[in-house]
């Protein structure tokens, strides 16, 4: 076979581990790369020829300069991409044990681009020295090749012939090592917040004092998620050295919120238009993300979504929204979907988030069957405060459509002089007729479902515990019953 001998002199201190990442003794110095990684069709993607990704390992065994021994290194995951694979192997001068010119090693087998394995021929420089057990080899690793962004192995082998080298068989080896040249990571994280107060999926609430039109504590405004891009330390692009960042492979983030956004329509003379303004939905990264600063509007508001361009910086990003102080604003949860926009040579997927919960403030209890207001059986709906504290108190009616009537104040329905409930306290009995009709007066469109008159009731209270009956008695008074 071809030889082409490579003759290099190379002192002990540059063949120390100390000189390459990669130190199969040692089990340390593996590279990392990204997988965001864009991968080609066979033979794959080059890796650039790197230095951190050279390996360096003790011979293992004697060497001198009357018998030749053959180093073997296999590599798996990858396969070489280019030539230019080589060997240094330091030696000792027999006579004082100091470092020896350096041995002579030249490529018996192996090597070419698209092989995953190459042997050299290895012996001491001089008769006058020796390549120890305990001198280093260090392979320079070539521009590899891979089909996918995974553990790229490196295997060492010290044979005594040629053809044991080549025939590879592990029962013949004189010395071995294996270990990891590089392995792969993600190298950035896109996630939801849940390390600080504000953070999601912690609960934002919906103030039931103020009839469910703004959140606690009177604000109008709300988070309702954070998104959290970060970026994790050394993991690299292809050419092995550069960190890859949320900055370097993405040129852009289309941010997709599902939910109600309903509170946060226009208005036109005091009354909800169906219109949105853009700014109403809005991303704030600055600390403490309390939706004080407007970054980022949306692009396309709606009734149930919110799209804005997240910024591809690595930040946190906190999602907010501002009622309009009319609507009522809905409990229920948001969703979203970022889908980044790619830089050359980098694949990055959508990712799904659940952001965060609006919830109503207070106790809530819904009960699921109410009889029709105009029916031949007369319906009441009793509530009772449990708590040891007094609070105001709503109520919701749904249809069977699903309809939601907004909800108003027990003191908007007849013969009811206040909204408090005082502690232990229970309401007079609440004729679904009244109700209904305070519903409308809430929502003038609000009726019936259309096959069915029958209702649900969410009832609201501003204190901590809280129970409720459906009550329908006969034709005749006589008799009832509660569901």
């Amino acid at each position: 076979m071809d030889k082409k001998l490579l003759s290099l002199a190379v002192a002990a201190g540059l063949a120390s581990s100390s000189a390459v990442a990669v130190d199969l003794d040692a089990g340390t110095g593996v590279n990392v790369y990204a997988t965001e990684l864009t991968i080609a069709a066979a033979p794959g993607t080059a890796l650039t020829e790197q230095a951190l990704n050279d390996v360096t390992v003790n011979a293992g065994f004697a060497i001198s300069s009357a018998t030749e021994r053959y180093m073997r290194f296999d590599i798996t995951g990858a396969t070489i991409g280019a030539a230019g694979a080589s060997l240094a192997v330091a030696e000792t001068i027999i006579a004082n044990s100091a470092a020896g010119a350096g041995a002579v090693e030249s490529i018996s087998a192996g090597g070419a681009v698209g092989d995953a394995y190459v042997i050299f021929e290895v012996k001491a420089s001089s008769a006058t020295n020796s390549v120890v057990a305990t001198n280093n080899a260090v392979f320079n690793t070539p521009e590899l090749d891979v089909l996918s962004i995974g553990p790229i192995g490196v295997t060492y082998s010290l044979y005594g012939t040629a053809l044991e080298a080549v025939n590879n068989v592990a029962s013949t080896r004189l010395a071995t090592k294996s270990g990891n040249i590089a392995t792969g990571k993600a190298a950035t994280t896109t996630a939801v917040n849940t390390t600080v107060a504000t953070a999601t999926p912690a609960t934002r609430l919906i103030d039931v004092a103020a009839n469910g039109l703004t959140f606690a504590g009177a604000n109008a405004t709300s988070n309702i998620g954070q998104i959290v891009l970060a970026d994790v330390a050394g993991v690299n692009g292809i050419d092995g050295t550069t960190d890859v960042t949320h900055a370097t492979k993405a040129s852009a983030n289309a941010l997709v919120v599902t939910g109600d956004f309903s509170a946060a329509q226009d208005l036109t003379l005091g009354v909800p238009d169906g219109t949105y303004t853009l700014a109403k939905v809005f991303l704030d990264h600055a600390t403490p993300w309390d939706c004080a600063t407007s970054d980022v509007v949306t692009t396309v508001l709606t009734a149930t979504s919110a799209t804005l361009a997240v910024p591809v910086a690595a930040d946190t990003y906190a999602v907010c929204i501002t009622t309009n102080g009319v609507s009522t604003i809905l409990p229920g949860s948001y969703t979203a979907v970022m889908t980044p926009t790619a830089a050359a040579t980098f694949t990055t997927p959508a990712v799904s988030l659940t952001l965060g919960t609006l919830a109503k403030n207070g106790s809530s209890i819904t009960l699921n069957l109410a009889l029709s207001p105009t029916g031949a059986y007369p319906s009441y709906i009793r509530a009772s405060n449990t708590a040891s504290v007094a609070g105001d108190v709503t109520i919701t009616l749904i249809n069977d459509d699903g309809v939601s009537s907004g909800a108003f104040a027990l003191s908007s329905v007849a013969g009811q002089t206040t909204s408090v409930l005082a502690a232990g306290a229970s309401t007079s009995l609440l004729k679904m007729s009244d109700l209904m009709a305070a519903a409308v007066v809430k929502t003038p469109t609000f009726a019936a479902g259309t096959n069915s008159n029958k209702f649900r009731v969410t009832v609201d209270g501003e204190f901590g515990s809280i129970v409720a009956q459906s009550i329908s008695t006969s034709i005749d008074g006589n008799s009832f019953s509660t569901f």
